[in-house]
């Protein structure tokens, strides 16, 4: 499944978000969009995932627009994780996590044996087995990412978008997901993150997005340097080689 934008332009209280961008997410590649606070990151992932109109250009799903593809055709080909949980405070965890094979039912449709397979192996994936009947407002914030994430691969598309997958995680746990993620199929990954070390470590590609429309994308090797990310984050950077290639951080 390929993700692609044409002349995209898309702004938020009247500051460009990114400007006339032409962006294609090959299938099974992994992407991170970074950039500092408040520059748009969520606003153009929920452009991707068409819940909000651009201002200029489309976004194409296989070549299709994606604003002409049925929702429900899309809800079968794409996900999002949003970045804040917004479930049924009395729903439990099974009930969640069976939310994302809602595309795949017909309205008067019940949930098959199939269904409960997937969700109940997408709660084990996430590490939550044994809570399947407690309800979701009680888990911890970092819990509750993690159930949003088995909902979302119970979906069973091929595009996943996620927004801060790793918000309320500890570095165990943060590690853990990304790995769950990369690791749980040929799926295409495009998310937000603020951490750079863990785009350069689990991305193969970036979208940079520096605050005034202008914005680069490309192979993490060729995009991210000490010196494109002091510009990018507007505070010096410095890198060192480790293990699992460079490390950044400020100085």
């Amino acid at each position: 499944m390929t993700l692609a934008t044409r002349k995209l332009s898309v702004s938020i209280a009247g500051r460009d978000v990114c400007r006339d961008l032409d962006l294609t997410v090959e299938p099974g590649s992994r992407w991170s969009i970074l950039g500092v606070n408040g520059v748009g990151k969520t606003t153009l992932l929920s452009t991707l995932a068409g819940l909000r109109p651009a201002q200029g250009g489309e976004v194409l799903l296989d070549g299709r627009p994606l604003d002409e593809t049925p929702a429900r055709d899309r809800a079968q080909r794409l996900g999002l994780m949003a970045q804040e949980d917004r479930d049924d405070p009395e729903a439990t965890v099974r009930e969640v996590a069976l939310l994302g094979r809602l595309p795949h039912l017909a309205w008067w449709q019940a949930e098959t044996g199939r269904d409960e397979a997937l969700a109940r192996y997408a709660i084990e994936a996430v590490g939550l087995a044994g809570l399947e009947e407690r309800r979701a407002a009680t888990l911890s914030g970092g819990e509750r990412r993690r159930l949003a994430l088995a909902a979302l691969l119970a979906q069973e598309v091929p595009l996943l978008l996620l927004d801060e997958p790793t918000s309320h995680l500890d570095m165990h746990q943060q590690i853990a997901l990304l790995d769950l993620l990369v690791g749980w199929s040929e799926r295409t990954l495009v998310m937000t993150l603020h951490e750079v070390n863990l785009a350069a470590r689990y991305c193969s590609h970036v979208l940079l997005l520096f605050g005034d429309g202008q914005c680069c994308a490309g192979p993490v090797a060729d995009m991210l340097s000490a010196e494109v990310l002091t510009r990018l984050y507007r505070h010096p950077v410095a890198a060192i080689d480790t293990p699992h290639g460079s490390h950044y951080f400020p100085v």
